[in-house]
Parts: C-alpha cells; structure tokens; sequence
C-alpha cells in the first residue's frame, strides 16, 4: 500500500474493520487523502494492484462501504468523490438491503460516480464523472455515462499514460 496525496488534500485516510472483516490489498495499491474504506462485521473488500499499468489505486475523498462483499480487480484508477457500497445501510419494503459488487480488472471510474449493491463492471471499461451505477451488469470494454448508466459506447480501450 503506496499512501499519497493528491489535489493537494490534506484529508486523513480513514479504516474501519468491523469484527471478522476482511481486506486484502493486492499487490501495489495507492490510497489518496480522504479516502474512507469501512467494512461492517464479516464484510470482505478486495482491492487489487497495480499490474500491467502504472498503477492502481484511488485518487482522493472517495469512500468504499462495505457491508459483505466488494471485489475491485487489478489496475483500477477511482478518481475522487467516487462512492462505492453493496448495501442500502437499511431495509426498505423488508427486502434484502445488500447485494454483492463486482469491479473488474482495468477498470478506470470518473470523479463524483456511485456504484451502488448489485452492480458488476466487467473488465477494461469507463465509468464517466457524475454517473451511477445501480444493480445492473455491464460488459467489458464499455464507456459508461449517465443517471441510471447506460453504455455510452462499447469496444472501447484506454490506457494510465503517467
């Protein structure tokens, strides 16, 4: 794990482990200013690192909660104000509050985004600033944009250039 600021921030990074909790930190892993992970009792976030590109990580004042089970795949780049749950955090018409997120490997999410229970981002895709992402899938090499996401182009490729 690589502590960095970013944007200038002077914003403490926060961890919460609830009791039994897991997190498994991958390999090379940079964690900006600001950035909460919290993981309740018996959650597990898995956060993957850097692998063919220059790094992965999360930028700045970001927040990732965790109520069972996250997994975040190898060269993710997560900008800041990007929020990330598989949990309502309350039950709503007494319906199951969570739902498990999957990120994919090469995944690169864009300021102020939410992905929100349920959602499964497939490998080498774009989640566009300001886009939420809730209880859908979506399939690899996609550009994703919009509230609720829709796939704004596919086949797409991208690469971290610094």
């Amino acid at each position: 794990v690589f502590i960095n600021s970013h944007i200038g921030g002077t914003n403490p990074i926060i961890i919460t482990l609830g009791v039994n909790s897991t997190l498994k930190i991958d390999g090379y892993f940079i964690i900006g200013n600001g950035v909460r992970l919290i993981l309740s009792d018996e959650a597990y976030l898995y956060l993957g690192g850097k692998d063919i590109e220059s790094g992965s990580g999360i930028t700045a004042d970001s927040v990732i909660m965790c109520y069972k089970d996250i997994r975040i795949g190898k060269d993710f780049l997560c900008a800041w104000n990007v929020f990330i749950t598989d949990s309502d955090w309350h039950t709503i018409e007494n319906k199951q509050h969570y739902e498990n997120v999957t990120i994919g490997n090469h995944v690169w999410i864009a300021n102020n985004s939410s992905v929100l229970k349920g959602s499964t981002i497939c490998d080498n895709s774009i989640v566009a600033s300001l886009t939420k992402i809730s209880n859908k899938s979506y399939p690899p090499n996609s550009m994703l944009a919009g509230i609720p996401a829709n796939i704004v182009k596919s086949n797409i490729s991208w690469s971290r250039d610094i």
